[in-house]
């Protein structure tokens, strides 16, 4: 089954919100719709970025799954930008 990494441009953490949830928080909501096979957190060109890598049998499908990261993650920051990327080989090109 196809890997997939929904890459989440985090921005200002909700009043009440907790940066330290966001990555758990998208990941959680993966999850509850396939496999999470890894997360992590990163700064890229100074802007936060929260990654959730699954499975799903092909791109109709995790297009439906990308936006579920975005909206668990969103309850605690503003989601500035959604990338979806399907791993081919060595490479994650966007889908």
């Amino acid at each position: 089954m196809p890997s997939y990494r929904v890459v989440l441009t985090v921005g200002r953490v909700h009043p009440g919100g907790n940066a330290q949830a966001v990555l758990p928080a998208a990941a959680s909501a993966v999850g509850e719709l396939t496999a999470v096979e890894a997360k992590s957190v990163g700064v890229r060109q100074g802007k936060a970025e929260a990654t959730v890598r699954f499975e799903a049998p092909d791109d109709e499908i995790a297009k439906q799954i990308a936006p579920a990261a975005a909206q668990g993650a969103g309850t605690h920051a503003e989601i500035l930008g959604i990338a979806l990327r399907r791993q081919s080989g060595t490479r994650w090109p966007l889908v």
